[in-house]
């Protein structure tokens, strides 16, 4: 069982998948699944019910979102995720174990934080995915957050099999049945740069470039003030050598408004539209 420390100690950038399988082309054999696929199971989440009333589960709640708002860092996240650690109950729906993976995705996918931290982080976001999934089913967040973690983990080994693959896949699917729009059209965003990525290699696709660039496409047009999609959209295009197509993608990218909830990342996305404008002028 996954051993949770709590410490009083404070300690998402975005959870990307566009750069979840850098070193897929040198992957193992899948003779080498299995060890893989430990290193990178998580256990069932350890936790003790939390003995608290409807109001002080709300109040829990606000202080978890507050902690997560922007700006964020390793500190804020990381007291967001032992607050979650601390107050999951089935009196209020077990509204912490999806925001408990929510902050150990964001761990996960965060520069500053140490690699074997990150690790760690994305193991148990996991496994808070996973056991939200089993205690709320309905939920988008459960299916989104382990999706997340899942592909932070798999980013951080530089590795994959297909199954891990496939895993990610079916979560986000559900979590896209459930409600697409979330976070910004996020699991059509996630899905759609997951099959333009794995196209390439057959061992390993999960879809194919017609179906992700229909994907990303359908998020420019459902969620088309969210400069990510944008982006996202702009590399599916370059790699299928569209680059008009491209280049207009990029170009709303550059106009576009700040989102509340994304500011800090949204910086990094106007500087990277403006380096791959430059890079794709003349083609």
């Amino acid at each position: 069982m996954l051993e949770v420390k709590r410490s009083g100690s404070g300690l998402w950038a975005r959870a990307l998948v566009s750069c979840l399988l850098v070193g897929l082309a040198g992957c193992h054999a899948d003779v080498l699944a299995p060890k893989l696929e430990d290193l990178m199971e998580p256990a069932k989440l350890k936790y003790e019910s939390a003995g608290l009333t409807p109001q002080a589960l709300e109040k829990r709640m606000k202080e978890v979102d507050d902690l997560y708002a922007e700006p964020r860092s390793f500190g804020k996240v990381y007291a967001s995720y032992e607050l979650c650690l601390a107050s999951i109950s089935a009196v209020n729906g077990f509204e912490a174990l999806w925001r408990g993976a929510r902050a150990c995705a964001w761990i996960g996918q965060d520069p500053a934080t140490s690699r074997s931290e990150r690790e760690r982080f994305a193991l148990i976001g996991m496994s808070f995915g996973k056991e939200a999934i089993e205690k709320t089913s309905t939920k988008v967040e459960s299916f989104y957050y382990l999706a997340l973690s899942r592909s932070a983990l798999v980013d951080l080994k530089r590795d994959a099999t297909r199954t891990q693959l496939k895993e990610m896949r079916e979560k986000m699917l559900m979590a896209k049945a459930i409600d697409r729009t979330y976070d910004h059209c996020g699991p059509l965003r996630f899905l759609g740069t997951l099959y333009v990525s794995t196209d390439p290699y057959p061992t390993y696709a999960v879809g194919t470039v017609d179906e992700g660039l229909k994907l990303l496409q359908r998020a420019t047009e459902e969620c088309s003030d969210f400069a990510e999609n944008h982006l996202a959209y702009a590399k599916a295009l370059l790699k299928d050598e569209q680059y008009a197509e491209a280049r207009a993608q990029l170009e709303k990218v550059l106009v576009s408004r700040t989102p509340k909830d994304h500011a800090a990342e949204h910086d990094a996305w106007l500087r990277e539209a403006q380096e791959m404008l430059t890079e794709v002028q003349g083609k």
